[in-house]
């Protein structure tokens, strides 16, 4: 099987762009925005002559504008083999159904019947993960996936039964804005603002605790918690480009602010973490579950606890 197809490859995918809104007109300034948008450095110096120069025979030049020679009204770019084994690979997952029907499962197993999938789950042994992961076969918990996943596209706000980690009950009125999954845990997690009064808080609620959801008629303004302002200073991390590193922060640290960098020179990626002073023992716990591929740089008050709980872990270790 052939890792990657040129027939779908970057050129493919831009020609075709081209050539979609090339069907009511299209300057030239506005496809040299598309190439350097979504093609590569060079993609103008070979593909703009063939182009203009009717070389593949795509576009015609009427007064200022290009129009398309093909007709791309009800076109549908067929899927690749690879492409169909991923799908197939994906319909394996315990969580697929949080996104798809039973219905959408049968009519689409039907069509792949025939396609192997990529990998199967047994092909890996996960040893660092929590066992105490969501119940994703539990109708409920799918209900409640869905409606959260739906408010966090229309900004519906929802009162929510929740019941917290000392089994205390409340019902509030939140807003979600994005639902991340941590690998490790094994659990769903929606970021939201909860409704306090006149007041907007941020809030993280751990989707398997939620016990009931209603929608809520009543409008509220959502003030993006991406651009709210935090009091502490950002944590700063030196990322090391081994052990694929920064790929595992990015999954590890996907509920927090991120800005992340790359120096070429030092070969390192730097990351700055945005968080409330609430979460800071659970970033501290993870970024020492990282070991040396990770190096805190600040602030000063974070990275001394970091020394603290290396300094207790070492007198521990010693005494043992």
């Amino acid at each position: 099987m052939e890792l990657f197809s040129e027939i779908y490859g970057c050129y493919y995918t831009v020609v075709s762009t081209i050539l979609e809104k090339a069907s009511v007109g299209i300057t030239k300034k506005e496809i040299d925005e598309i190439l350097s948008k979504n093609a590569f450095y060079d993609s103008s110096f070979h593909m703009l002559p063939k182009l203009f120069s009717n070389e593949w025979n795509f576009i015609e030049k009427k007064e200022d504008k290009f129009y398309s020679k093909v007709d791309f009204s009800g076109f549908i770019r067929p899927l690749t083999t690879l492409e169909k084994s991923w799908i197939k690979t994906l319909l394996s997952d315990r969580k697929i159904f949080l996104f798809i029907s039973k219905d959408e499962m049968e009519r689409l197993l039907s069509s792949l019947k025939d396609i192997d999938p990529l990998f199967y789950e047994d092909d890996f042994h996960i040893f660092d993960q929590a066992l105490d992961g969501d119940n994703y076969e539990d109708e409920s918990y799918r209900e409640s996936f869905k409606t959260i996943l739906n408010s966090c596209k229309t900004h519906t706000p929802l009162l929510i039964k929740y019941e917290n980690s000392k089994m205390r009950m409340s019902k509030t009125i939140f807003i979600p804005w994005k639902i991340c999954y941590s690998k490790k845990d094994d659990k769903f997690r929606v970021l939201c603002e909860a409704i306090k009064g006149n007041r907007q808080e941020k809030a993280i609620l751990n989707i398997s605790r939620i016990k009931k959801i209603e929608c809520v008629n009543t409008p509220f303004s959502l003030k993006h918690l991406h651009m709210k302002e935090y009091k502490n200073d950002p944590i700063v991390l030196e990322i090391k480009e081994e052990r694929n590193a920064l790929e595992r922060c990015m999954l590890q640290f996907a509920s927090w602010e991120k800005q992340t960098e790359y120096d070429e020179k030092a070969n390192r990626y730097y990351c700055k973490i945005y968080y409330d002073k609430q979460d800071e023992t659970e970033l501290l716990i993870r970024i020492l579950g990282f070991g040396p591929v990770i190096k805190v740089l600040g602030p000063e008050n974070f990275l001394e606890q970091i020394k603290k709980r290396i300094s207790e872990q070492i007198i521990l270790n010693l005494n043992t």
